[in-house]
Protein backbone atom coordinates (compact mmCIF):
# COMPACT_ATOMS: atom_id res chain seq x y z
CA UNK A 1 0.00 0.00 0.00
CA UNK A 2 1.65 3.42 -0.97
CA UNK A 3 1.58 6.48 1.49
CA UNK A 4 -0.89 8.29 -0.44
CA UNK A 5 -3.38 5.21 -0.11
CA UNK A 6 -2.56 4.91 3.77
CA UNK A 7 -3.15 8.93 4.50
CA UNK A 8 -6.68 8.80 2.27
CA UNK A 9 -7.58 5.27 4.01
CA UNK A 10 -6.92 6.67 7.19
CA UNK A 11 -8.45 9.72 6.70
CA UNK A 12 -11.80 8.04 5.73
CA UNK A 13 -11.37 5.41 8.27
CA UNK A 14 -9.79 6.76 11.33
CA UNK A 15 -10.30 3.80 13.44
CA UNK A 16 -9.19 1.20 11.08
CA UNK A 17 -5.60 0.14 11.49
CA UNK A 18 -3.23 -2.99 9.59
CA UNK A 19 -4.27 -5.72 12.23
CA UNK A 20 -7.88 -5.13 13.34
CA UNK A 21 -10.71 -3.17 12.30
CA UNK A 22 -12.61 -1.48 15.51
CA UNK A 23 -16.40 -2.01 13.54
CA UNK A 24 -16.23 -5.64 13.05
CA UNK A 25 -15.18 -5.63 16.87
CA UNK A 26 -18.33 -3.76 17.56
CA UNK A 27 -20.00 -5.55 15.41
CA UNK A 28 -19.81 -9.00 17.14
CA UNK A 29 -19.99 -7.14 20.62
CA UNK A 30 -23.73 -6.07 19.77
CA UNK A 31 -24.58 -9.32 18.68
CA UNK A 32 -23.17 -11.27 21.60
CA UNK A 33 -25.02 -8.03 23.93
CA UNK A 34 -28.77 -9.05 22.03
CA UNK A 35 -28.50 -6.01 19.91
CA UNK A 36 -29.15 -7.32 16.73
CA UNK A 37 -30.92 -3.95 15.21
CA UNK A 38 -27.85 -2.03 16.16
CA UNK A 39 -25.45 -4.56 14.69
CA UNK A 40 -27.49 -4.75 11.61
CA UNK A 41 -27.23 -1.11 11.30
CA UNK A 42 -23.91 -0.57 11.55
CA UNK A 43 -23.03 -4.10 9.20
CA UNK A 44 -25.13 -2.06 6.40
CA UNK A 45 -23.86 1.62 6.91
CA UNK A 46 -20.49 0.65 7.53
CA UNK A 47 -18.83 -2.59 6.83
CA UNK A 48 -20.76 -3.27 3.79
CA UNK A 49 -19.24 -0.40 2.51
CA UNK A 50 -15.72 -0.86 3.14
CA UNK A 51 -16.02 -4.48 2.03
CA UNK A 52 -18.09 -4.45 -0.90
CA UNK A 53 -17.45 -8.04 -2.23
CA UNK A 54 -19.62 -10.47 -0.41
CA UNK A 55 -17.82 -13.55 -0.14
CA UNK A 56 -14.57 -12.12 0.88
CA UNK A 57 -16.51 -9.84 3.52
CA UNK A 58 -18.21 -13.25 4.62
CA UNK A 59 -15.29 -15.14 5.37
CA UNK A 60 -13.08 -12.18 7.02
CA UNK A 61 -16.68 -11.98 9.35
CA UNK A 62 -16.08 -16.22 10.16
CA UNK A 63 -12.24 -15.62 10.38
CA UNK A 64 -12.54 -12.90 12.99
CA UNK A 65 -15.51 -15.09 15.13
CA UNK A 66 -12.98 -18.09 14.67
CA UNK A 67 -9.99 -16.38 16.09
CA UNK A 68 -8.13 -18.23 12.45
CA UNK A 69 -5.03 -16.58 11.99
CA UNK A 70 -5.99 -16.39 8.26
CA UNK A 71 -7.82 -13.05 9.56
CA UNK A 72 -4.92 -10.54 9.72
CA UNK A 73 -4.12 -11.56 6.14
CA UNK A 74 -7.28 -10.81 4.70
CA UNK A 75 -7.82 -7.65 6.23
CA UNK A 76 -5.16 -6.22 4.87
CA UNK A 77 -5.94 -7.62 1.55
CA UNK A 78 -9.34 -5.74 1.91
CA UNK A 79 -7.46 -2.64 3.19
CA UNK A 80 -5.49 -2.60 -0.38
CA UNK A 81 -8.40 -3.04 -1.86
CA UNK A 82 -10.36 0.06 -0.06
CA UNK A 83 -6.86 2.00 -0.30
CA UNK A 84 -7.42 1.10 -4.46
CA UNK A 85 -11.07 1.98 -4.31
CA UNK A 86 -10.71 5.11 -2.87
CA UNK A 87 -8.22 6.86 -4.37
CA UNK A 88 -10.19 6.05 -7.92
CA UNK A 89 -13.61 7.34 -6.46
CA UNK A 90 -11.06 10.29 -4.88
CA UNK A 91 -9.78 11.25 -8.31
CA UNK A 92 -13.56 11.02 -9.53
CA UNK A 93 -14.69 13.46 -7.18
CA UNK A 94 -12.37 16.17 -7.76
CA UNK A 95 -12.62 15.93 -11.77
CA UNK A 96 -16.47 16.11 -11.31
CA UNK A 97 -15.80 19.24 -9.10
CA UNK A 98 -13.22 21.06 -11.18
CA UNK A 99 -14.60 20.37 -14.29
CA UNK A 100 -16.19 23.73 -14.89
CA UNK A 101 -14.58 26.00 -12.75
CA UNK A 102 -11.48 27.48 -15.48
CA UNK A 103 -14.56 28.51 -17.57
CA UNK A 104 -15.96 30.70 -14.98
CA UNK A 105 -16.02 34.43 -14.47
CA UNK A 106 -16.45 35.57 -10.85
CA UNK A 107 -17.93 39.26 -12.54
CA UNK A 108 -20.97 36.85 -13.84
CA UNK A 109 -23.86 36.60 -11.13
CA UNK A 110 -25.84 34.23 -12.94
CA UNK A 111 -22.49 32.02 -14.11
CA UNK A 112 -21.61 31.34 -10.54
CA UNK A 113 -24.58 30.94 -9.08
CA UNK A 114 -25.27 28.35 -12.05
CA UNK A 115 -22.45 26.77 -11.32
CA UNK A 116 -22.51 27.18 -7.21
CA UNK A 117 -26.01 25.64 -7.00
CA UNK A 118 -25.09 22.65 -8.79
CA UNK A 119 -22.10 21.76 -7.38
CA UNK A 120 -23.94 22.27 -3.97
CA UNK A 121 -26.84 20.07 -5.19
CA UNK A 122 -24.32 17.21 -5.71
CA UNK A 123 -22.30 17.13 -2.28
CA UNK A 124 -24.72 17.58 0.39
CA UNK A 125 -28.00 20.03 0.89
CA UNK A 126 -26.39 21.59 4.24
CA UNK A 127 -24.15 24.53 2.46
CA UNK A 128 -22.29 24.01 5.41
CA UNK A 129 -20.94 20.83 5.26
CA UNK A 130 -20.18 21.10 1.44
CA UNK A 131 -17.22 23.93 2.99
CA UNK A 132 -15.69 21.04 4.43
CA UNK A 133 -16.06 18.68 2.27
CA UNK A 134 -14.37 21.18 -0.97
CA UNK A 135 -11.24 21.63 1.63
CA UNK A 136 -11.03 18.03 2.56
CA UNK A 137 -10.81 17.48 -1.66
CA UNK A 138 -8.45 20.24 -2.05
CA UNK A 139 -6.03 18.02 0.41
CA UNK A 140 -6.53 15.16 -1.56
CA UNK A 141 -5.86 16.62 -4.76
CA UNK A 142 -2.56 18.07 -3.47
CA UNK A 143 -1.38 14.60 -2.04
CA UNK A 144 -2.23 13.07 -5.31
CA UNK A 145 -0.99 15.96 -7.30
CA UNK A 146 -3.84 15.92 -9.21
CA UNK A 147 -5.88 19.29 -10.29
CA UNK A 148 -4.69 20.87 -7.49
CA UNK A 149 -5.29 24.53 -8.47
CA UNK A 150 -8.33 23.58 -10.31
CA UNK A 151 -9.66 21.91 -6.46
CA UNK A 152 -8.17 25.11 -4.97
CA UNK A 153 -10.04 27.54 -6.63
CA UNK A 154 -13.40 25.46 -6.74
CA UNK A 155 -13.03 25.35 -2.73
CA UNK A 156 -13.09 28.94 -2.62
CA UNK A 157 -15.58 29.29 -4.96
CA UNK A 158 -18.25 27.08 -2.67
CA UNK A 159 -16.53 29.35 0.64
CA UNK A 160 -18.27 32.66 -0.75
CA UNK A 161 -20.62 31.46 -2.34
CA UNK A 162 -22.14 29.66 0.76
CA UNK A 163 -20.84 33.06 3.19
CA UNK A 164 -22.64 35.46 0.69
CA UNK A 165 -19.21 37.10 -0.38
CA UNK A 166 -19.29 37.24 -3.64
CA UNK A 167 -19.92 41.00 -4.69
CA UNK A 168 -21.82 40.10 -8.26
CA UNK A 169 -23.95 37.52 -6.37
CA UNK A 170 -24.66 39.80 -3.73
CA UNK A 171 -25.99 42.59 -6.31
CA UNK A 172 -27.68 40.46 -8.20
CA UNK A 173 -29.12 39.04 -5.35
CA UNK A 174 -30.53 42.90 -3.84
CA UNK A 175 -31.74 43.31 -7.49
CA UNK A 176 -33.77 40.41 -7.29
CA UNK A 177 -35.84 40.96 -3.84
CA UNK A 178 -35.99 44.41 -4.67
CA UNK A 179 -38.15 43.49 -7.70
CA UNK A 180 -40.08 40.57 -6.03
CA UNK A 181 -41.07 43.24 -3.47
CA UNK A 182 -42.14 45.42 -6.28
CA UNK A 183 -43.90 42.61 -7.55
CA UNK A 184 -45.78 41.71 -4.02
CA UNK A 185 -47.10 45.20 -3.90
CA UNK A 186 -48.72 45.69 -6.93
CA UNK A 187 -49.89 42.07 -6.63
CA UNK A 188 -51.54 43.53 -3.54
CA UNK A 189 -53.19 46.58 -4.79
CA UNK A 190 -54.70 44.39 -8.01
CA UNK A 191 -56.36 42.07 -5.50
CA UNK A 192 -57.69 44.54 -3.03
CA UNK A 193 -59.52 45.97 -5.95
CA UNK A 194 -57.06 49.37 -5.97
CA UNK A 195 -58.51 49.84 -2.53
CA UNK A 196 -55.15 49.28 -0.05
CA UNK A 197 -55.70 51.51 2.41
CA UNK A 198 -59.25 50.56 3.33
CA UNK A 199 -60.26 50.28 6.70
CA UNK A 200 -61.32 46.65 7.57
CA UNK A 201 -62.27 47.10 10.90
CA UNK A 202 -65.47 49.35 9.86
CA UNK A 203 -66.52 46.26 7.71
CA UNK A 204 -69.31 44.20 9.67
CA UNK A 205 -70.61 40.76 8.09
CA UNK A 206 -74.19 40.01 9.08
CA UNK A 207 -74.89 36.84 10.61
CA UNK A 208 -76.03 35.56 6.94
CA UNK A 209 -72.51 35.88 5.77
CA UNK A 210 -71.07 34.24 8.29
CA UNK A 211 -72.92 31.09 8.15
CA UNK A 212 -71.88 31.36 4.36
CA UNK A 213 -67.86 31.89 4.97
CA UNK A 214 -67.41 29.69 8.40
CA UNK A 215 -68.02 25.69 8.44
CA UNK A 216 -69.48 24.44 11.81
CA UNK A 217 -66.34 24.82 14.23
CA UNK A 218 -67.24 21.02 15.99
CA UNK A 219 -65.46 20.25 12.90
CA UNK A 220 -61.98 19.20 13.67
CA UNK A 221 -60.75 16.23 11.17
CA UNK A 222 -58.56 17.35 8.34
CA UNK A 223 -60.33 15.26 6.08
CA UNK A 224 -63.68 16.51 7.12
CA UNK A 225 -62.87 19.70 7.15
CA UNK A 226 -61.36 19.80 3.79
CA UNK A 227 -65.54 18.15 2.55
CA UNK A 228 -66.86 20.83 4.53
CA UNK A 229 -65.05 23.15 2.83
CA UNK A 230 -65.63 22.02 -0.77
CA UNK A 231 -69.67 21.29 0.08
CA UNK A 232 -69.47 25.56 1.27
CA UNK A 233 -68.07 27.18 -1.95
CA UNK A 234 -68.51 24.44 -4.14
CA UNK A 235 -71.45 26.06 -6.46
CA UNK A 236 -70.30 29.57 -5.10
CA UNK A 237 -67.03 29.63 -7.03
CA UNK A 238 -68.85 31.84 -10.07
CA UNK A 239 -70.37 34.66 -7.34
CA UNK A 240 -68.26 37.59 -7.31
CA UNK A 241 -70.11 39.44 -4.55
CA UNK A 242 -69.52 36.16 -2.15
CA UNK A 243 -65.83 35.91 -3.69
CA UNK A 244 -65.43 39.56 -2.70
CA UNK A 245 -67.22 39.24 0.99
CA UNK A 246 -64.51 35.79 1.54
CA UNK A 247 -61.59 37.65 1.09
CA UNK A 248 -62.77 40.49 3.07
CA UNK A 249 -63.52 38.26 6.02
CA UNK A 250 -59.94 36.41 5.42
CA UNK A 251 -58.36 39.84 5.88
CA UNK A 252 -60.22 40.88 8.44
CA UNK A 253 -60.07 38.01 10.65
CA UNK A 254 -56.47 36.61 9.40
CA UNK A 255 -58.03 33.25 7.86
CA UNK A 256 -57.23 30.71 4.99
CA UNK A 257 -61.27 31.31 3.76
CA UNK A 258 -60.21 33.28 0.99
CA UNK A 259 -57.38 30.69 -0.19
CA UNK A 260 -58.98 27.81 -0.18
CA UNK A 261 -62.47 29.55 -2.18
CA UNK A 262 -59.27 30.25 -4.31
CA UNK A 263 -57.99 26.48 -4.38
CA UNK A 264 -61.78 25.33 -4.96
CA UNK A 265 -62.43 28.33 -7.99
CA UNK A 266 -59.05 27.70 -9.48
CA UNK A 267 -59.79 24.15 -10.08
CA UNK A 268 -62.88 24.49 -11.08
CA UNK A 269 -62.26 27.21 -13.86
CA UNK A 270 -58.96 25.10 -14.89
CA UNK A 271 -61.36 21.92 -15.25
CA UNK A 272 -59.26 19.84 -12.49
CA UNK A 273 -60.18 16.41 -11.58
CA UNK A 274 -62.18 16.23 -7.64
CA UNK A 275 -59.11 14.50 -6.93
CA UNK A 276 -57.09 17.52 -7.43
CA UNK A 277 -59.20 20.22 -6.06
CA UNK A 278 -59.07 18.00 -3.14
CA UNK A 279 -55.44 18.03 -3.08
CA UNK A 280 -55.57 21.89 -3.47
CA UNK A 281 -57.66 22.63 -0.39
CA UNK A 282 -56.24 19.65 2.04
CA UNK A 283 -52.63 21.66 1.32
CA UNK A 284 -54.21 25.02 2.12
CA UNK A 285 -55.62 23.68 5.29
CA UNK A 286 -53.00 22.14 7.04
CA UNK A 287 -49.64 23.53 7.98
CA UNK A 288 -46.70 21.82 6.80
CA UNK A 289 -46.90 18.23 6.10
CA UNK A 290 -49.43 15.65 5.99
CA UNK A 291 -50.14 12.64 4.22
CA UNK A 292 -52.32 9.48 5.33
CA UNK A 293 -53.58 6.36 2.83
CA UNK A 294 -56.27 5.70 4.71
CA UNK A 295 -57.23 9.41 5.18
CA UNK A 296 -56.78 10.09 1.68
CA UNK A 297 -58.81 7.31 0.65
CA UNK A 298 -61.37 8.62 3.17
CA UNK A 299 -61.30 11.96 1.39
CA UNK A 300 -62.18 11.01 -1.94
CA UNK A 301 -64.76 8.04 -1.12
CA UNK A 302 -66.63 10.59 1.23
CA UNK A 303 -66.61 13.50 -1.04
CA UNK A 304 -67.73 11.34 -4.22
CA UNK A 305 -70.76 10.70 -1.78
CA UNK A 306 -71.62 14.21 -0.33
CA UNK A 307 -71.56 15.42 -4.11
CA UNK A 308 -73.83 13.32 -5.47
CA UNK A 309 -76.18 15.10 -2.86
CA UNK A 310 -74.56 18.36 -3.44
CA UNK A 311 -75.69 18.40 -7.36
CA UNK A 312 -79.14 16.62 -6.60
CA UNK A 313 -80.17 19.29 -4.05
CA UNK A 314 -80.39 22.33 -7.42
CA UNK A 315 -81.78 20.23 -10.07
CA UNK A 316 -84.57 19.00 -7.71
CA UNK A 317 -85.08 22.92 -6.81
CA UNK A 318 -85.41 23.95 -10.34
CA UNK A 319 -87.53 21.37 -12.18
CA UNK A 320 -91.24 21.07 -12.25
CA UNK A 321 -93.19 18.40 -11.26
CA UNK A 322 -93.22 15.61 -13.16
CA UNK A 323 -97.00 15.19 -15.06
CA UNK A 324 -99.08 12.06 -14.10
CA UNK A 325 -101.03 10.23 -16.16
CA UNK A 326 -104.45 9.65 -14.98
CA UNK A 327 -107.70 7.51 -16.26
CA UNK A 328 -110.88 9.20 -17.25
CA UNK A 329 -112.60 7.92 -14.31
CA UNK A 330 -109.48 9.59 -11.96
CA UNK A 331 -110.11 13.00 -13.67
CA UNK A 332 -113.79 12.99 -13.85
CA UNK A 333 -113.18 12.44 -9.76
CA UNK A 334 -110.80 15.10 -9.36
CA UNK A 335 -113.05 17.78 -11.19
CA UNK A 336 -116.01 16.97 -8.56
CA UNK A 337 -113.72 17.38 -6.46
CA UNK A 338 -112.54 20.64 -7.14
CA UNK A 339 -116.64 22.14 -7.60
CA UNK A 340 -116.89 20.80 -4.15
CA UNK A 341 -114.19 22.94 -2.75
CA UNK A 342 -115.37 25.37 -4.43
CA UNK A 343 -118.70 25.11 -3.13
CA UNK A 344 -116.86 25.31 0.16
CA UNK A 345 -114.99 28.20 -0.60
CA UNK A 346 -117.89 30.45 -1.49
CA UNK A 347 -119.76 29.43 1.82
CA UNK A 348 -117.62 30.37 3.68
CA UNK A 349 -117.41 34.22 4.67
CA UNK A 350 -115.77 36.67 3.22
CA UNK A 351 -113.24 38.11 6.29
CA UNK A 352 -111.80 34.49 6.32
CA UNK A 353 -108.51 34.27 4.34
CA UNK A 354 -108.00 31.32 2.36
CA UNK A 355 -105.34 28.79 3.23
CA UNK A 356 -101.53 29.56 1.17
CA UNK A 357 -101.41 26.62 -1.77
CA UNK A 358 -99.13 24.15 -0.42
CA UNK A 359 -95.55 24.77 -2.48
CA UNK A 360 -95.04 22.01 -4.79
CA UNK A 361 -91.73 20.96 -2.50
CA UNK A 362 -91.07 20.53 0.67
CA UNK A 363 -88.69 22.19 2.41
CA UNK A 364 -87.21 18.93 3.58
CA UNK A 365 -86.27 17.98 -0.01
CA UNK A 366 -85.16 21.69 -0.51
CA UNK A 367 -83.03 21.65 2.27
CA UNK A 368 -79.19 22.13 1.98
CA UNK A 369 -76.86 19.63 2.35
CA UNK A 370 -74.70 20.15 5.00
CA UNK A 371 -71.10 18.02 6.25
CA UNK A 372 -71.84 14.86 7.59
CA UNK A 373 -75.72 14.83 7.98
CA UNK A 374 -77.10 13.92 4.48
CA UNK A 375 -80.66 14.05 4.26
CA UNK A 376 -82.39 10.77 2.31
CA UNK A 377 -84.81 12.91 0.10
CA UNK A 378 -86.71 10.61 -2.42
CA UNK A 379 -84.02 11.45 -5.22
CA UNK A 380 -81.01 10.18 -3.15
CA UNK A 381 -82.69 7.01 -2.00
CA UNK A 382 -83.11 6.07 -6.01
CA UNK A 383 -79.63 6.79 -6.57
CA UNK A 384 -77.21 3.57 -7.24
CA UNK A 385 -74.71 3.12 -4.32
CA UNK A 386 -71.29 4.09 -5.43
CA UNK A 387 -68.78 1.61 -6.64
CA UNK A 388 -65.49 1.51 -4.53
CA UNK A 389 -62.60 3.70 -5.71
CA UNK A 390 -60.11 2.28 -8.45
CA UNK A 391 -57.39 0.55 -7.27
CA UNK A 392 -54.04 2.89 -6.93
CA UNK A 393 -51.70 2.48 -10.18
CA UNK A 394 -48.66 4.43 -10.28
CA UNK A 395 -47.35 5.24 -13.34
CA UNK A 396 -45.83 8.71 -12.88
CA UNK A 397 -42.53 9.19 -11.03
CA UNK A 398 -44.57 11.25 -8.26
CA UNK A 399 -47.00 8.27 -8.16
CA UNK A 400 -43.38 5.75 -7.74
CA UNK A 401 -42.45 8.02 -4.49
CA UNK A 402 -46.23 8.02 -3.21
CA UNK A 403 -46.33 4.36 -3.36
CA UNK A 404 -43.28 3.92 -2.02
CA UNK A 405 -42.85 5.96 0.69
CA UNK A 406 -46.66 6.40 1.49
CA UNK A 407 -46.86 10.16 1.29
CA UNK A 408 -47.50 12.80 -1.08
CA UNK A 409 -44.30 14.14 -2.78
CA UNK A 410 -46.06 16.83 -4.71
CA UNK A 411 -44.61 19.01 -1.73
CA UNK A 412 -41.25 17.47 -1.87
CA UNK A 413 -40.63 17.63 -5.62
CA UNK A 414 -37.51 20.41 -5.21
CA UNK A 415 -35.96 18.32 -2.13
CA UNK A 416 -36.74 15.24 -4.16
CA UNK A 417 -34.41 16.79 -7.25
CA UNK A 418 -31.76 18.08 -4.35
CA UNK A 419 -30.84 15.04 -2.97
CA UNK A 420 -31.55 12.48 -6.02
CA UNK A 421 -27.94 12.43 -7.43
CA UNK A 422 -26.14 10.43 -4.81
CA UNK A 423 -28.56 7.70 -5.25
CA UNK A 424 -28.09 7.55 -9.07
CA UNK A 425 -24.83 7.35 -8.78
CA UNK A 426 -24.56 4.86 -6.42
CA UNK A 427 -26.95 2.46 -8.81
CA UNK A 428 -25.53 3.35 -12.12
CA UNK A 429 -21.77 2.09 -10.50
CA UNK A 430 -23.41 -1.02 -9.32
CA UNK A 431 -25.28 -1.79 -12.82
CA UNK A 432 -22.01 -0.66 -14.82
CA UNK A 433 -21.71 -3.58 -17.94
CA UNK A 434 -18.60 -2.70 -18.44
CA UNK A 435 -15.33 -1.01 -17.06
CA UNK A 436 -14.00 2.74 -18.24
CA UNK A 437 -11.97 5.44 -18.02
CA UNK A 438 -12.05 6.34 -14.75
CA UNK A 439 -11.56 10.79 -15.79
CA UNK A 440 -14.25 9.95 -18.66
CA UNK A 441 -17.59 11.54 -18.87
CA UNK A 442 -18.67 8.52 -19.59
CA UNK A 443 -20.59 8.18 -15.83
CA UNK A 444 -21.81 11.80 -15.94
CA UNK A 445 -23.15 11.92 -18.94
CA UNK A 446 -25.45 8.60 -18.01
CA UNK A 447 -26.01 10.42 -15.10
CA UNK A 448 -27.18 13.38 -16.16
CA UNK A 449 -29.57 10.73 -18.85
CA UNK A 450 -31.32 9.56 -15.70
CA UNK A 451 -31.64 13.06 -13.61
CA UNK A 452 -33.17 14.46 -17.00
CA UNK A 453 -35.77 11.55 -17.48
CA UNK A 454 -36.95 11.55 -13.81
CA UNK A 455 -37.03 15.64 -14.04
CA UNK A 456 -39.12 15.42 -17.64
CA UNK A 457 -41.45 12.76 -16.19
CA UNK A 458 -42.42 13.45 -12.73
CA UNK A 459 -45.53 14.09 -13.39
CA UNK A 460 -45.92 12.02 -16.45
CA UNK A 461 -48.50 9.13 -16.14
CA UNK A 462 -47.67 7.87 -19.22
CA UNK A 463 -43.91 7.62 -18.67
CA UNK A 464 -42.10 4.33 -19.88
CA UNK A 465 -38.52 4.18 -18.80
CA UNK A 466 -38.09 0.65 -20.37
CA UNK A 467 -39.16 1.59 -23.73
CA UNK A 468 -37.76 5.06 -23.59
CA UNK A 469 -34.87 6.53 -25.91
CA UNK A 470 -33.04 7.38 -22.27
CA UNK A 471 -32.54 4.23 -21.27
CA UNK A 472 -30.89 2.82 -24.78
CA UNK A 473 -28.28 5.71 -24.82
CA UNK A 474 -27.69 4.61 -21.05
CA UNK A 475 -27.19 0.73 -22.30
CA UNK A 476 -24.96 2.04 -25.33
CA UNK A 477 -22.88 3.55 -22.39
CA UNK A 478 -22.20 0.66 -20.65
CA UNK A 479 -24.75 0.95 -18.03
CA UNK A 480 -27.78 -1.58 -17.28
CA UNK A 481 -30.83 -0.09 -15.70
CA UNK A 482 -33.86 -1.80 -16.27
CA UNK A 483 -36.28 0.24 -13.65
CA UNK A 484 -35.65 3.31 -11.86
CA UNK A 485 -37.36 2.02 -8.55
CA UNK A 486 -33.71 1.15 -7.70
CA UNK A 487 -32.84 4.79 -8.05
CA UNK A 488 -35.86 6.07 -5.63
CA UNK A 489 -35.34 2.89 -2.95
CA UNK A 490 -31.76 4.09 -2.17
CA UNK A 491 -32.87 7.67 -2.35
CA UNK A 492 -35.75 6.73 0.38
CA UNK A 493 -32.95 4.35 2.50
CA UNK A 494 -30.37 7.36 2.52
CA UNK A 495 -32.60 9.78 4.02
CA UNK A 496 -33.76 6.87 6.78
Amino acid sequence: MTEIQQRILKEEYPTMSYDSDSDIERYFDMRKQGRQTDALALYNSRLRKKYPNDAQRAELLRYYRSRDPRYAEMLRESMINLAESLVTRTTYVISLLTKDIDSIDMTDAYSVIKLAEGLLSVISPDRYVAISFTEKYVRYAKALNFRHPEMERTAELIRLYVTDTIESVQDLKKEREERRKQRARQAERHTDGGHANFDLSRIVFSDADLKRIRIPETISKTEDTVIAYCLKYWNLTGDPAFEKAVFLYSRKFHTKHHDVFQAIKNGRDHGWKDEEILNAVLATVVTGYYYSISGDLYLQRTWARYKAGLEVVPSEMDAAPAPVAVTKKKTARKASAKKSVKAEKRAKPRSTPAKPKKAALSTKSAKRVTPFKIEKTQASRKKPKLPPAPAFKPNSVADMIRKMTGKTYTVYEDLFFREIRPSIRTVLAASRSRRGNPFGSRQNDAEEIVYDFLHGHYEDPYQNWKESDEKKALEELGYNLPALEPVIAGWIEEKK
